[in-house]
């Protein structure tokens, strides 16, 4: 039996002198995996399709519950994250989010488009990198079922000045008033920083990092999960 998905490369593991089994986020079954053979050998025909970034129509044969990629008509493999270290690693921290978060084989066409276009962006867009991987990962956290609230305070509803407190069991903001001592006090410009970045406006780098910081804190707290390449983009800026 043969299927033909698109799909993109979120990683692979050697197997055997020649192999690799590839890990592919697929717009029609979800994540999967697959065997691709001897693409460790120098001028494997099939060699881009095994690179993290390959986004391609793959063919592939399935026996059982074992796929094997059998063909790949190259779609576009972002060259340009390549070229600059930052994009990079914003890009790294989509596909290692994609790993984490998406299970294999669920279905979720909103987060591969999602996925594609924000590298799209990160590759060819004129946006910051970081800008538009804050997007991805607010709305991506969304989908996942980690949304957060931030328009106004949790409680009173209306708009936090002065003191901010975010409390991330909830994916909430507080202002002082409403405070239930639950959480940690932040900086006002972290929470108005992410707010103009949701709304399509943009912010200085010391604000995009800020930002980043603390999705990487609610991402480790309250998913329980560790995005590394998101850490060590921290450790570049």
């Amino acid at each position: 039996m043969e299927e033909k998905l698109k799909g993109i490369v979120l990683g692979g593991t050697a197997f055997g002198e020649n192999d690799k089994i590839l890990n592919i986020f697929t717009l029609e079954q979800g994540v999967l995996s697959a065997k691709i053979k001897g693409v460790k050998k120098a001028g494997a025909k099939l060699k881009f399709a095994s690179e993290p970034f390959c986004f391609a129509e793959f063919l592939l044969a399935k026996k059982g519950e074992m796929r094997t990629v059998t063909g790949a008509s190259l779609i576009d493999s972002f060259y340009p994250l390549r070229e600059d270290i930052g994009k990079y690693f914003c890009a790294g921290a989509v596909l290692e989010f994609v790993k984490k978060f998406y299970r294999e084989n669920i279905v979720s066409a909103e987060g591969f488009f999602l996925v594609i276009e924000t590298l799209k962006e990160i590759s060819y867009g004129d946006r910051s990198a970081k800008e538009v991987l804050i997007r991805f990962l607010f709305s991506a956290l969304k989908e996942n079922g980690y949304a957060l609230f931030i328009d106004s305070c949790a409680c009173c509803k209306n708009q936090v000045h002065g003191r901010v407190f975010f409390d991330y069991r909830r994916g909430s903001f507080y202002c002082e008033n409403c405070f239930d001592g639950v959480g940690r006090e932040m900086n006002l410009s972290t929470l108005e920083g992410l707010q103009t970045v949701m709304r399509g406006g943009s912010v200085d780098g010391e604000i995009e990092v800020k930002i980043l910081r603390l999705l990487n804190f609610y991402i480790e707290n309250r998913a329980e999960e560790k995005i590394k390449s998101l850490a060590e983009l921290m450790k570049i800026l």
